[in-house]
């Protein structure tokens, strides 16, 4: 018979789904999104295969599972503020303009992440999780100087995640989860003369579903230190949508628009350590195999000149990204969390276009933990990127947009840890 602890949570599980269906979310302009948690924004997720202090390592490595002995509940929430300059040359064929314009990009994530041991059984842990690993989003003015390369653009990708994690012995634990995905995404943007006098408003809206995988595992050395390592399967998407042409006159529409994507298997390697009571160190390095996008065609898209396929070069490369990060406890009560990640950026400067402005960036975070009681806990985090100055190039037949952004973002993150005990 389920004991009461466990029927809280599956009420809370219940409550969770109803929460998602209504959320917003929207995201900045880095399409992998390093933010799976609140609390460990803080490290600017140093530990991400090896902390497993929380249920948020059912999504990082469900091996972790094998760590968290009560049940427990997580509510956690991101927010991120950035601006997105431009300054440059946008072509046509029958006009060129030099100037500058400012885009915004930023949104709000809500994560939810539920872990329990099966019965009494410590050695099998469940979890479910919920948060977005991938989302894209910059917004341009309809009037801004890059309106014929991008105004709205969002991809994003919501993760619903069961796993579980099995303790082999005391140093070694496993596990694994699945990932069913669903991706939105909206890509609008301007047409000019000399096919569209005045501007035409192209608007692309589709979703879809995905399947895959995460699995992981974790050793203890000895009980200061321990590495997992965990690795997130490539996502397959076949998506459908609408393509619609505002004009001043009238309003065409397609209802048979798709695109294909494929978004990329991910690998992490952390290493934990524990140097004394008060101090804990941490790092990780993270791949993800950027090279299985390199471009996207979206099928029967209303364009001025007909319903035609087009296609949007990416030509990404893999990436490795490196992150490090320490703990100082005073007390029971209170942690302290700082850290830096090295972010690189998997677009090139050949085809790099004002929706996807990033580059190289470096995430710099602070954070506090306050543990109220055995059963309640609070973070709050903050973390700022600084960017590189990148170029952006995008070059077709009806219009180029030709320059250099240096965004900006800061982020805020805070977090509710239930221990239900």
């Amino acid at each position: 018979m389920i004991n009461k602890r466990l029927r809280k949570l599956f009420s809370l599980l219940g409550v969770s789904l109803v929460t998602l269906s209504i959320s917003p979310y929207s995201f900045s302009s880095d399409f992998s999104l390093p933010f799976y948690n609140a609390s460990e924004l803080g490290n600017t997720y140093a530990g991400w295969a090896a902390y497993a202090n929380d249920a948020s390592t059912s999504y990082t490595n469900p091996a972790g599972l094998s760590r968290i002995t009560n049940p427990q509940f997580i509510a956690s929430a991101i927010s991120v503020q950035g601006s997105v300059p431009f300054v440059g040359t946008a072509s046509t064929p029958v006009a060129s303009v030099t100037g500058k314009t400012n885009g915004s990009a930023g949104g709000f994530a809500p994560m939810l992440y539920l872990s329990a041991p099966v019965f009494n059984n410590k050695n099998i842990v469940l979890g479910f999780s919920e948060n977005v690993p991938f989302g894209l989003g910059t917004d341009y003015a309809k009037t801004s100087l890059v309106r014929y390369a991008a105004t709205r653009t969002q991809a994003v990708d919501l993760d619903l995640s069961p796993s579980a994690g099995f303790k082999i012995n005391d140093q070694f634990s496993v596990g694994i989860g699945l990932d069913v995905q669903r991706i939105t995404i909206t890509l609008n943007h301007m047409f000019g003369p000399p096919l569209a006098i005045p501007d035409f408003e192209g608007q692309n809206h589709l979703n879809g579903w995905g399947v895959g995988y995460h699995a992981g595992v974790l050793y203890q050395f000895i009980p200061s230190t321990r590495v997992g390592v965990s690795f997130n399967s490539q996502s397959v998407f076949h998506t459908t949508g609408d393509s619609i042409l505002f004009t001043p006159i009238s309003e065409i529409r397609t209802t048979s628009q798709k695109i294909n994507i494929t978004l990329p298997a991910r690998a992490q390697a952390s290493l934990y350590h524990d140097l004394n009571r008060c101090w804990a160190l941490m790092g990780s390095v993270l791949y993800t195999h950027w090279s299985t996008l390199q471009q996207v065609i979206l099928q029967n898209t209303v364009t001025p000149i007909g319903v035609i396929p087009v296609i949007i070069p990416f030509q990404y490369h893999d990436t490795f990204d490196y992150a490090v990060g320490a703990n100082f406890a005073p007390n029971n009560q209170w942690i302290l969390r700082a850290g830096v990640q090295f972010l690189n950026a998997p677009s090139n400067a050949r085809d790099r276009a004002p929706n996807d402005p990033t580059g190289k960036m470096r995430l710099v975070g602070i954070g506090t933990h306050y543990q109220q009681n055995k059963c309640i806990g609070y973070d709050l985090s903050y973390a700022h990127n600084f960017f590189g100055r990148t170029t952006i190039n995008y070059v077709t037949p009806l219009a180029s947009v030709i320059g250099h952004s240096h965004p900006s973002s800061d982020v805020f993150g805070a977090q509710l840890t239930w221990n239900i005990v």
